[in-house]
């Protein structure tokens, strides 16, 4: 099997082919994958963000372009952000489809780790790899075509793809990839940000006339990211998770915020059903970052509705307190420590998985 992966360079932001210059185009090389007679399925990882959704749908929008027979789904529900930006744009969520059989063609997004991907993926075909995270256990070299770029969010390589590819961006796919790009990088503000972000959201908001109201929508993207309203503890804390497996480690990791007035009464109920969770999860140790907000003084209706003031890394499971505290220092009570740094999932993993590899 030939095996073709595109990295990007970790110093800058011009990707770069890694070891040997690819020898085939990009077109050249998708046209030579394996795709059979059957639907390949793309999908974007478990308990999926918008980057996830958004990720997926625009790939298979592009598989389609080229001739071939793609469609996105989910593999679980979708979360209160999606539904809000996929009302407020009008595009179409993914429909779910849990598991896949044996031999199934797939294309993944936004992850790489078997334990995110849909049920069956083990004995599946996967055809291609689209992602913005370090490699996972779905290793490179198995795995036809990959194009993993250290961006702020999957949306921006597919942005690219499509420009690559020479492909028009229809203004449904234009929606779709901002969305994922707005939520990702909350509105080009995270620490993960890069250029290439930027020039992609740049494009595509010029191309929807959107330059006096995408940042109120970010606004109310977050806004609906952060309501747990009618939530159970259990549900707020998967509502933004994911699995993996690292060495012989099965880890959780929740993505969460609160605000800092209620944050302490928060943690605590964190803390209390990580239990519950883990059991649910199969897993052997669970961790959750919690984003630490106040209320922006700024109350313009461009302006994001919180800053954040550091973050909450909470732990359960045997060997976590050490993991956590190699990170951030001493716990400030037991499951509990803090940074002032703001850091996302994809930042603190890779750290997580230096010490338990």
């Amino acid at each position: 099997m030939a095996v073709w992966t595109l990295y990007s360079c970790t110093t800058t932001e011009n990707p770069i082919v890694n070891p040997e210059p690819q020898k085939q185009s990009y077109r050249e090389i998708l046209t030579s994958l394996d795709w059979g007679t059957d639907t390949t399925f793309v999908y974007g990882h478990k308990t999926p963000d918008v980057d996830a959704v958004t990720s997926a749908l625009s790939y298979a929008s592009l598989m389609r372009a080229m001739g071939f027979n793609c469609k996105a789904k989910v593999s679980s529900a979708t979360n209160r952000e999606s539904a809000y930006i996929s009302k407020r744009l009008g595009f179409r969520l993914p429909e779910l489809k849990s598991s896949v059989p044996a031999g199934t063609r797939l294309i993944i997004t936004d992850h790489s780790d078997y334990a995110q991907c849909v049920d069956g993926a083990r004995e599946a075909k996967i055809l291609q790899k689209i992602d913005h995270h370090i490699e996972g256990d779905i290793r490179d070299a198995i795995v036809p075509y990959v194009r993993r770029e250290m961006v702020g969010s999957t949306c921006t390589i597919i942005f690219g793809c499509f420009n690559e590819l020479g492909v028009p961006i229809d203004d449904e796919s234009a929606k779709i990839m901002l969305a994922g790009i707005l939520s990702d990088t909350r509105n080009l503000s995270t620490t993960t940000t890069k250029g290439v972000d930027s020039v992609a959201w740049k494009a595509l908001v010029a191309q929807l006339r959107l330059e006096d109201q995408v940042a109120q929508i970010s606004r109310e993207m977050e806004e609906a990211a952060y309501d747990y309203d009618g939530m159970t503890d259990a549900e707020i804390m998967i509502s933004d998770y994911k699995d993996y497996e690292i060495g012989s480690h099965l880890v959780g990791f929740g993505s969460l915020a609160c605000r800092k007035a209620e944050m302490e009464a928060f943690i605590t109920r964190m803390l209390a059903v990580m239990p519950e969770v883990m059991k649910q999860k199969g897993r052997d140790m669970i961790f959750a970052k919690i984003d630490n907000l106040v209320p922006n003084p700024d109350t313009s209706n461009g302006a994001s509705p919180f800053l954040n003031e550091g973050t909450y890394f909470i732990y359960y499971g045997e060997g976590t307190k050490d993991v956590a505290e190699k990170i951030f220092g001493a716990s400030l009570r037991e499951g509990v420590t803090y940074t002032t740094d703001n850091l996302s999932r994809k930042q603190i993993v890779p750290k997580v998985t230096d010490l338990l590899k």
